[in-house]
């Protein structure tokens, strides 16, 4: 039901020599899985894989995104609910989100964005560590055969070792839902970015939060985006994430001390 999954999912076929097993096809390390759920609505998604002998490290979700702004466009994030009946957060892939966003930028077709999104929709669930990466934002992108191509490729091209989970990683507070200042910086230092919650979402952000976040994310650090928030908000979101020690770093502070090593 969701063209631009199965533009991908295509891709991946054309890219490798599958081997079909009970219940999934497999190359290597990686394990292609179909289901007939809604991706945002997924249960029991642990226990499936469980029942499939299936313990990944990170799973991506494969999936289309839509905008009323209609740009072309690439992108990845957490998945999790801040209010309603399902609030919860599922287990983040920080350094592997990261990963895929420097591999999109570099395989994006012309004209297509790339970013980050704030953590929104379900599953709310999952403990392995996953993240959606996302066509986005009409039909025409998400049966564009380069676009299922590029987000293909850059998915099989993720890391996920020993080098990768050495990144520090970081909450994200503020700015817009396709976190700009967050994703500049994911460009500009050797970091990596857990859960982040815009502006939008800030007010529901509380102690409870902000400890689900980091344990789901294995968050160090926190940055907030500080003109995109209120003097009271921010004050606020600071005090949380001070009482929950973790440290807030600004952009310059970042940069400065997680430089990326000389290539």
């Amino acid at each position: 039901m969701d063209p631009a999954s199965l533009n991908i999912y295509e891709r991946l076929l054309e890219r490798l020599p599958w081997q079909q097993q009970l219940g999934f096809k497999s190359w290597e390390n990686f394990c292609l899985l179909v289901h007939e759920q809604r991706q945002t609505a997924l249960a029991g998604f642990d226990a499936r894989l469980s029942q499939l002998g299936l313990y990944p490290s990170v799973v991506v979700f494969a999936s289309r995104h839509e905008a009323r702004a209609a740009l072309p466009w690439f992108g990845g994030h957490f998945t999790g609910l801040l209010e309603g009946d399902n609030a919860g957060l599922s287990e983040a892939a920080p350094s592997a989100l990261c990963s895929f966003l420097h591999n999109i930028r570099s395989l994006a077709p012309p004209g297509y964005a790339v970013s980050a999104e704030a953590t929104h929709h379900g599953p709310v669930g999952v403990r392995t560590p996953c993240f959606f990466a996302e066509i986005g934002s009409t039909g025409r992108e998400w049966q564009d055969r380069q676009a299922g191509e590029a987000v293909a490729a850059a998915i099989l091209a993720v890391e996920t070792g020993a080098e990768a989970n050495e990144l520090p990683v970081f909450l994200g507070f503020g700015g817009g839902h396709y976190m700009p200042r967050q994703t500049d910086l994911m460009s500009r230092a050797a970091i990596s970015f857990g859960h982040m919650f815009s502006s939008y979402q800030t007010h529901l952000v509380n102690a409870d939060v902000v400890e689900a976040a980091r344990a789901r994310s294995k968050a160090s650090y926190a940055f907030i985006d500080r003109k995109s928030l209120k003097s009271e908000e921010r004050k606020r979101i600071e005090g949380l994430l001070s009482d929950g020690g973790l440290p807030v770093l600004r952009s310059r502070e970042i940069i400065a001390e997680f430089p990326f090593p000389p290539s």
